[in-house]
């Protein structure tokens, strides 16, 4: 925690955003959930302001590249910005600021779906969703909160389709239990007709009870690396491009010095490079929590709520044709301003041999540094885990010492954390979060 306190120069001006986001991400896992929401929540106004005044900054961001502008954070990131603000306040015990966090991010989804719709993917999020369900239910507004259940639903019907997200029988449960309890007699019937074979309880059949809401946070969100796609012009430039190219995927920083100063002498290349997203992925495929008390032993798996890599790929994919558009029209202009320096060069000298090799010396170096200058912008909250994974676990009052198992996709046992001395009370709600890194 110290080293991000003084790592804030290593971030740069451009991304300030960027760096409280993952002071916030550090600061929520470490416990120190005020801090956390401080510094989330001074990221979420900064991103606000930044949208507003993204137009004064393109400019400069197309005549070199999109680091040039300010850090504003992926549309997803913003949500997930307001849904650790709403479990930092759980964690306090602050259950009405944490419906202030709900509601704020029902209407970015709402603003979400009105602008994007037909543009991006990520308009729905089903993980928020069903937070804000769990949360106006432990306020006792259980209108609202089949309300939210009922769009998690569909978020989550979203999520099978778009990200290949199982529709997890958490909500199906919720929504059987929320309309028996609100006496909706007909969506119950419509809910049982549609979920056959879904076990549920009553909310009287375990009103004495509370309730234990896990959360698991599973690896680490992907990384972006620059893709480079390096266009000749003639079949020299062809030979150069194929000679320079490295086996591996992507260009080491050493490689594209070289590539750079070659294509630069060559003169007939064109460098775009276009951001992609690599996955690392994690190995866990769900959480299990295990409370023994006395001779009864409880035990509840949680369900896959939100896949950010297959999110933070797909968007980016949404996203490729204009940023691939923008690139070429940068790298078009690079080498055009290039070509107009080697002219300009060369004309600006009486003797027409000593004009011609000075020009060809600017036109390298113009044009090396054209195809050196051209990054993708690799930004990311890289501290946001891959996925994210919600249980519910219902016993009856007490303290109790609880077992989390971190499953692998092979059903066997990744990591296992002890949690002492958890107290649920009566009809209350108790939130845990961990964070496993495999």
């Amino acid at each position: 925690m110290a080293i991000l306190e003084t790592a804030q120069d290593i971030y740069g001006s451009k991304s300030t955003a960027l760096y409280l986001m993952d002071k916030g991400m550090v600061q929520y896992l470490a416990g120190r959930y005020t801090d956390s929401i401080q510094s989330l929540s001074a990221a979420e106004a900064l991103t606000e302001d930044l949208y507003t005044l993204r137009i004064h900054t393109e400019v400069e961001a197309f005549l070199t590249s999109d680091n040039a502008l300010p850090y504003e954070g992926e549309e997803f990131e913003k949500v997930l910005l307001n849904v650790f603000m709403a479990i930092d306040y759980v964690h306090l015990g602050q259950w009405n600021d944490a419906l202030v966090e709900a509601r704020k991010v029902d209407h970015k989804l709402t603003v979400l779906a009105d602008r994007n719709r037909a543009r991006m993917t990520y308009n729905k999020d089903a993980l928020a969703r069903y937070l804000s369900g769990i949360l106006y239910e432990a306020t006792g507004d259980l209108s609202n909160a089949f309300v939210a259940y009922r769009l998690a639903l569909e978020a989550f019907e979203y999520y099978r389709k778009s990200y290949g997200t199982a529709v997890p029988d958490l909500v199906r449960q919720d929504l059987l239990r929320m309309s028996a309890a609100l006496g909706l007699n007909q969506e119950h019937q419509e809910y049982r007709q549609a979920f056959p074979g879904i076990m549920w309880q009553t909310e009287s059949a375990s009103q004495s009870n509370g309730e234990l809401v896990f959360i698991t946070h599973a690896g680490l969100a992907p990384l972006k690396r620059d893709l480079f796609v390096d266009i000749p012009f003639g079949v020299d430039a062809l030979a150069v491009v194929l000679a320079t190219k490295p086996y591996e995927r992507y260009d080491s920083r050493d490689q594209r010095v070289t590539q750079s100063i070659l294509y630069g002498l060559t003169g007939r290349v064109v460098r775009l490079a276009i951001p992609q997203f690599v996955p690392r992925r994690s190995m866990i495929a769900y959480t299990e929590a295990v409370i023994l008390g006395g001779e009864t032993r409880y035990v509840a798996r949680s369900a896959l709520m939100e896949d950010i890599t297959a999110i933070a790929v797909k968007d980016l994919e949404d996203r490729l044709f204009r940023t691939t558009v923008k690139s070429a029209a940068r790298a078009a202009w690079k080498y055009a301003l290039a070509e107009a320096i080697r002219v300009g060069v060369r004309e600006s000298f009486g003797d027409k041999n000593t004009g011609a090799l000075a020009g060809a010396v600017a036109g390298v170096i113009a044009r090396s540094l054209a195809i050196a200058s051209e990054e993708a912008d690799k930004r990311s909250w890289a501290t946001l885990p891959d996925r994210i994974f919600v249980g519910r676990l219902r016993v009856p009052p007490g303290t109790y010492d609880v077992e989390l198992r971190h499953v692998g996709a092979y059903g066997g046992v990744v990591a296992t954390q002890v949690l002492k001395g958890v107290t649920i009370t009566e009809r209350g709600k108790h939130f845990v979060s961990t964070r496993v890194l495999q």
